[in-house]
C-alpha cells in the first residue's frame, strides 16, 4: 500500500511540474465536468458512416459516451462505461475479468476499434489489448452489422474508441488523483499546447490500480501516450500518436464454482472474496502502439484521410484456478476441484485504412460519397500448458499446498498455437439527401486469409447496407435499414467430410426499424429501435466438446430505447432500456440446444441517470446525481447433470455522485474541483453471468466509493 501511494504521488508530482493534464473543463451543461477533448459534439457521430453525421440523421442505432461521462462518473474501464448502453449485457465476467473488455452487444461479442482501426486480439489466447480510459476522448457504440465499412465485425455491432489528440490551444492541462476502497488509486495527467505555427502536441499518462474482491487478486497499470500534429489548421495535416502500457498485474481472471453461487450448496453461499487460486497467481501484459493519421483537403468538398497502426501485445499468465465442479470424494460438498494453467503469448498486428470523401450534386439530390480501401494483418503466437492442482475447501480454504507454475515448461506437455490472419477490403458509400429524406447505400468486397499450424483458409465476401430516414416537421425521424456482416473464425474444425480444416466466416444479417426525435436548438434526443439479427456458420461443439463444427445458427430479436434531455431547474436526465431474446435456431450436433439462449447473454435491462447542477444561487458549482442500473436475467446454460437451462438472477444496483467546483466557493481556487462517486452503494451481492456447462460463475462488483481531487488550467 505504501509503495503504491509513493508511486502515485511521484507520478502526480512529476506530471504537475510538467504542466499536467487529464484536463477538465466545464461543459455548457454545468452538470458535466469533462476532460479537454476534441471538437465533436455529443449529438454527432462519425463511426456509423465514417463521415460527420448528426445522430438525428443517421439511420442506425448509435450510442455516444463522452470523456465527461467517463470522468464525471469515475469509470475505470470500457466495461463500466457500457453499463449505461441499451442492448449491452455488461461485465459478463464481473469483477474477475476487468483486464479485458468483455460484454455482449445485442447478444454477440463485439470487436473494439481505436481511431477507426481494429484492436486485434489473439484468436486463441490472452494477448488482447485494452485501452485505458484516461486516453479516450469518446466512445461510439455502433449497433448491428458494420462490416460494410470495417470488414470483419460482429453481427451485434462494434465499439469505436477515439484517442485524445492535440487541440489548437496555446496551453492546457490538468491533473487528478483518485482514491477508493479496495485500495483503488488513480493519478491521471494530461498536457498539451502549440509548439509553433501549425504544430500541436499532447501528452497524457496514468498510473492506476486496485485490489480485486477475490483474496489474491490485484491490478496495476502505468500507461503513457503522446501525439504531435504538423500542419494543424491547414489543408494538409499529419498526426503521429504513440502509446505504451505496462500491466504488471491484471487481477486473477478467476472463476467461482456454480455450486454455492448459482446452484444451492448445503454449506451456504460462497463469499465474493473467495479465491480458488493461490497467492502466486500472476497475469501480466505489455502493450505498445504507433499510429499515424494523415489528412488532406483538396477543396470543393473533397478530402483524403489515411491512417495506420502497428500494435504489439505481450502477455504471460500462470495460475491455479477452480475447475468448477465439486470434488466427488468429498460428501460434504465443500471441496472443489482445481487445475493449473500457464501461457506465454505475443501478438503483432498492422492495420491501415484509406478514405476519399466528397460531395456532388445531381439535380435536387446531394451526394456525400465515400471510397475506401483497408488492410489488416495479425500474427499471434502462444505457448501454453494445462496441469493438475490439489482440490480446495471453498468454505474453509487452506492455501499454499501447491506451487503456482510461472511458465508452460514447468507444467509440461506444453503445446503451441500460431495464427496468421490478413484481410483486404474495398468499400464505397453514397449518403443521399433529398429534402428531408436521407438514403444510405453502402457496399464492400473483402478478401481474407487465415492460417493456423499449417491449415490455410481463403475467404471472400461481399457485404452491404441499405437504409433510409425521413425527418418530419416536428422533429420525428423514422428510419429502416438492412445490413450484413461477416467475421473470420481462425478456429480448427472437423469438416463435413470428417477431415480437419479451418472454419468459414460467420455471417450475419439484420433488419432494423426505428425512430429518432429531437428538438432543434436543444440537446434533447430520443431514439427507439426494433431489430432482428440472424447469424449463420456458427461454431458448435460436439457433445464431448473435443472438436467443433459449423452447424449452428442464432437469432437475436429485440427493442431498445435511449434518451437524454436537459430538464428545467438545472436537472439533466438520461435513460436506456432494452429487451431482447437471443436463441439458438439450429445445431445439428446438439438438437436439444435449439430454442435455448446463449450463455452469458441477458434479456436486457434498464438504466436511468439524473443529476442536478444549479446554474445560479448559493449552490452554483455543486452537482448531485444518482443512477439505477437493472440487468434482467442472464442465460447460464445447462449444467452437466441437468437437461433444463438456467438463468443467473436479475439484479438492480444504485450509484451516486457529488461534485463541487471550488471556484464558486473562492475565486482563488479556480480550476480546483472535488468529487465523490459511489457505485452499488447498497453493496448488493449478485452474479453477472455463468457458464453452467463448465460450472463457472462470476460475481459482480460490490460497493465501491472513490474520491477525486482535480486541478485544471
Amino acid at each position: 500500500m505504501t509503495r503504491r501511494l509513493g508511486i502515485a504521488i511521484l507520478l502526480g508530482s512529476a506530471a504537475f511540474a510538467a504542466a499536467p493534464g487529464y484536463a477538465q473543463t466545464l461543459h455548457e451543461d454545468a452538470s458535466d465536468v469533462i476532460v479537454v477533448t476534441g471538437q465533436h459534439p455529443r449529438d454527432q457521430a462519425s463511426s456509423g458512416t465514417k463521415t460527420d453525421t448528426p445522430l438525428a440523421e443517421t439511420p442506425q442505432s448509435i450510442t455516444v459516451i463522452t470523456a465527461d461521462d467517463i470522468a464525471g462518473r469515475s469509470l475505470q474501464n470500457l466495461n463500466q462505461a457500457l453499463r449505461f448502453v441499451a442492448g449491452v449485457t455488461p461485465e459478463t465476467r464481473g469483477s474477475s475479468g476487468e483486464v479485458y473488455d468483455q460484454f455482449k452487444l445485442r447478444g454477440f461479442d463485439a470487436p473494439v476499434y481505436l481511431d477507426g482501426l481494429k484492436q486485434f486480439g489473439s484468436p486463441s489466447g490472452y494477448a488482447v489489448p485494452q485501452v485505458d480510459v484516461s486516453r479516450l476522448d469518446r466512445i461510439e457504440v455502433i449497433k448491428g452489422p458494420a462490416s460494410v465499412l470495417y470488414g470483419q465485425s460482429s453481427p451485434g455491432g462494434l465499439v469505436a474508441e477515439s484517442s485524445k489528440l492535440p487541440l489548437d490551444q496555446a496551453l492546457y492541462g490538468a491533473i487528478s488523483g483518485t482514491y477508493g476502497n479496495y485500495d483503488l488509486y488513480r493519478v491521471d495527467a494530461d498536457i498539451g499546447g502549440r509548439a509553433g505555427e501549425g504544430v500541436l502536441w499532447r501528452i497524457n499518462g496514468s498510473a492506476n490500480g486496485a485490489d480485486t474482491q477475490q483474496k489474491f487478486g490485484k491490478r496495476e497499470r502505468q500507461t503513457i501516450s503522446g501525439a504531435v500534429t504538423a500542419g494543424a489548421g491547414s489543408s494538409t495535416s499529419f498526426t503521429l500518436l504513440g502509446a505504451y502500457s505496462h500491466d504488471p498485474y491484471n487481477g486473477d481472471y478467476g472463476v467461482f464454482p456454480a455450486s454455492g453461487t448459482l446452484l444451492a450448496n448445503p454449506n451456504g453461499k460462497l463469499p465474493t472474496s473467495f479465491d480458488g487460486g493461490e497467492a502466486g497467481n500472476r497475469f501480466s501484459r505489455e502493450q505498445a502502439a504507433l499510429t499515424y493519421i494523415f489528412r488532406h483537403d483538396f477543396g470543393g468538398g473533397w478530402a483524403f484521410r489515411s491512417s495506420g497502426r502497428y500494435q504489439y501485445v505481450k502477455s504471460a499468465l500462470g495460475l491455479i484456478y477452480t475447475a468448477g465442479g465439486l470434488d466427488t470424494t468429498d460428501p460434504t460438498q465443500q471441496t472443489f476441484s482445481r487445475a493449473s494453467y500457464a501461457t506465454r503469448e505475443q501478438l503483432n498486428n498492422w492495420t491501415f485504412d484509406n478514405q476519399l470523401t466528397g460531395t456532388v450534386q445531381t439535380g435536387p439530390i446531394k451526394h456525400t460519397l465515400l471510397f475506401g480501401v483497408d488492410r489488416q494483418v495479425a500474427h499471434s503466437r502462444e505457448l501454453a500448458a494445462f496441469g493438475v492442482a490439489p482440490p480446495l475447501n471453498g468454505f474453509a480454504p487452506v492455501y499454499g499446498t501447491v506451487t503456482v507454475p510461472t511458465t508452460p515448461e514447468q507444467i509440461g506437455g506444453q503445446f503451441s498455437i500460431n495464427v496468421q490472419q490478413r484481410q483486404q477490403g474495398i468499400y464505397a458509400q453514397d449518403q443521399m439527401a433529398l429534402g428531408d429524406l436521407r438514403v444510405v447505400l453502402s457496399g464492400r468486397q473483402d478478401w481474407a486469409r487465415a492460417q493456423q499450424d499449417g491449415r490455410v483458409k481463403h475467404d471472400k465476401k461481399f457485404t452491404y447496407r441499405a437504409a433510409a430516414l425521413y425527418t418530419l416537421p416536428f422533429g420525428l425521424a423514422p428510419y429502416v435499414s438492412y445490413s450484413t456482416s461477416f467475421e473470420q473464425q481462425a478456429s480448427p474444425i472437423t469438416q463435413s467430410n470428417g477431415q480437419p480444416g479451418l472454419a468459414d466466416p460467420s455471417l450475419g444479417k439484420q433488419i432494423e426499424a426505428g425512430a429518432k426525435f429531437s428538438i432543434p436548438g436543444t440537446q434533447i434526443l430520443l431514439s427507439g429501435a426494433w431489430f432482428r439479427i440472424d447469424q449463420t456458420n456458427v461454431l458448435t461443439s460436439t457433445p464431448n466438446f473435443s472438436v467443433s463444427r459449423q452447424t449452428g445458427g442464432v437469432r437475436s430479436q429485440g427493442v431498445e430505447f435511449e434518451g437524454s434531455a436537459p430538464l428545467p431547474y438545472g436537472f439533466n436526465a438520461r435513460v436506456a432500456f432494452s429487451r431482447q431474446r437471443v436463441k439458438v435456431t439450429s445445431d445439428a450436433d446438439a438438437p436439444a440446444r435449439v430454442g435455448r439462449g446463449l450463455e452469458t447473454v441477458g434479456r436486457g435491462g434498464t438504466s436511468a441517470y439524473l443529476d442536478w447542477a444549479p446554474r445560479s444561487g448559493g449552490l452554483e458549482g455543486l452537482t448531485i446525481g444518482g443512477a439505477v442500473r437493472h440487468v434482467d436475467e442472464v442465460y447460464a446454460g445447462v449444467t452437466p447433470n441437468e437437461t433444463a437451462g438456467r438463468n443467473s438472477p436479475s439484479y438492480t444496483v444504485y450509484d451516486a455522485l457529488i461534485r463541487y467546483d471550488l471556484e464558486k466557493f473562492a475565486p482563488s481556487l479556480r480550476g480546483l474541483s472535488l468529487a465523490v462517486n459511489g457505485a452499488n452503494i447498497f453493496d448488493k451481492k449478485y452474479l453477472t453471468s455463468c457458464f453452467a456447462n463448465y460450472n463457472w460463475c462470476w460475481y459482480g462488483n460490490r460497493r465501491t466509493v472513490q474520491a477525486t481531487i482535480g486541478y485544471r488550467f
